[in-house]
């Protein structure tokens, strides 16, 4: 199958995450995948803003795993604020429209909303192909200005009406998918994949450990992800002489940044935690898994919000595939996927009580290795890659099937 995946987002800048694991997962068995991103980090190279209409091609991307191959197809647009999400609509429409006749498209998937949603639609209509969104957040709830997320939420069900499958790829986000209205024959469960090739528990972690000046019997708690102002951090570094005082030879390492960051520094100077708290910055997507070998404890900390209530962050995860215990806030997005000890998570709902179970844990390495023993058979036996890109692609092939055998269905 020729496969095409459209989003808004910075494909090359991104952290690694859903939509890179299911377009290189297809790629691996053999698809050829194109992609279509927007460069939403943009910086103005010349004076006017229109110095790059053109579409650039970018071959042979590989960022989840290695062998992997897509080939990217950036829209230019106006590099100019307001009008660069406006002009994209338009280059958007021209790009997909050029890749679906140039690359002899089969199937699209689409993961996004305000830039190109309904004219990926139309032109899925018009070449009649089959078009399948996936959903891997609240969209409306993303939007930071609350004035525009009813809007957000309007375009949200115009594109859930319009595709021909829509895939969440958590129970809370299927939840919300139906709670839209869409036929519930439409709606598939698809979980988000992990690759248990790079995240996996024998991953010798020296090399990182001597980088960050960590002894072998240093207790670890590692936090990985980008340092949002919801991470509740900064909650948990005011909690943490609590630790010290327990285990005093404990460490806290977060791998990331963001915009929270330098909050987080100046709580760590005024604590005098500099030599207990380290913040790496962004480091290597092939890394991470040394990064949560390293760790005694991983914790996932975000404040319980009617915005995070239903995410579901990664990492919880890559901490679980590589055999780590986790301490983290009970937000529904987890809970339903990762049950309380048995997908290897203690879950917590304050930053006091989460501090309490972390000392708790560092405390008993029988409870510990039993948690992580949890998670690591729970991701082996649901959450692999590779099972997840055959479930895909076996939905993607009859897609195809019912569109092609459809008589009242013409491509243009």
């Amino acid at each position: 199958m020729n496969i095409l995946f459209v989003h808004e987002v910075d494909w090359l800048k991104k952290v690694v995450f859903d939509i890179h694991f299911l377009a290189e997962g297809l790629s691996l068995l053999g698809h050829r995948v194109y992609a279509v991103d927007y460069e939403d980090t943009w910086q103005r190279n010349g004076f006017s803003g229109l110095e790059s209409l053109r579409t650039r091609e970018i071959d042979g991307v590989s960022r989840a795993f290695s062998g992997a191959s897509v080939c990217l197809r950036r829209p230019g647009f106006i590099k100019v604020p307001v009008l660069s999400r406006i002009s994209a609509a338009f280059t958007h429409y021209l790009a997909i429209r050029e890749t679906i006749n140039e690359k002899k498209i089969d199937a699209i998937i689409l993961y996004s909303v305000p830039t190109n949603g309904l004219q990926t639609i139309r032109l899925a209509r018009k070449f009649n192909l089959p078009l399948v969104f996936r959903s891997i957040d609240i969209l409306n709830m993303l939007v930071p200005n609350p004035v525009l997320r009813p809007l957000t939420r309007l375009l949200e069900k115009r594109v859930y009406s319009g595709v021909d499958a829509v895939l969440p790829n958590t129970p809370q986000y299927l939840n919300y998918v139906l709670s839209t209205g869409i036929d519930k024959s439409k709606v598939r469960y698809l979980p988000f994949p992990i690759d248990t090739d790079l995240f996996h528990p024998s991953v010798d972690s020296s090399e990182v450990r001597q980088k960050w000046g960590y002894k072998e019997s240093d207790p670890v708690i590692v936090f990985i992800g980008t340092l949002f102002h919801f991470s509740g951090l900064d909650d948990f570094i005011r909690h943490f002489p609590q630790v010290l005082k327990e285990v005093p030879e404990a460490k806290l390492l977060i791998v990331g940044d963001g915009p929270q960051r330098p909050g987080l520094e100046q709580i760590i100077t005024e604590l005098g935690l500099e030599s207990k708290v380290t913040i790496t910055g962004f480091q290597p997507y092939q890394t991470m898994p040394q990064y949560i070998n390293l760790a005694a404890i991983c914790i996932n900390t975000f404040t319980i919000n009617e915005d995070t209530m239903d995410v579901f962050p990664a990492k919880m995860m890559q901490y679980a595939a590589c055999g780590k215990p986790t301490v983290a806030t009970a937000l529904r997005g987890i809970t339903t996927l990762l049950p309380e000890e048995s997908g290897g998570v203690i879950y917590a709902e304050t930053a006091d009580e989460i501090i309490k179970k972390v000392i708790s844990l560092l405390k008993s390495a029988e409870h510990r290795q039993r948690l992580g023993e949890a998670g690591l058979n729970r991701v082996r036996g649901k959450y692999s890659h590779k099972k997840i890109s055959q479930e895909l692609e076996t939905i993607l092939e009859g897609l195809i099937k019912e569109k092609r055998s459809d008589p009242r269905a013409k491509p243009a």
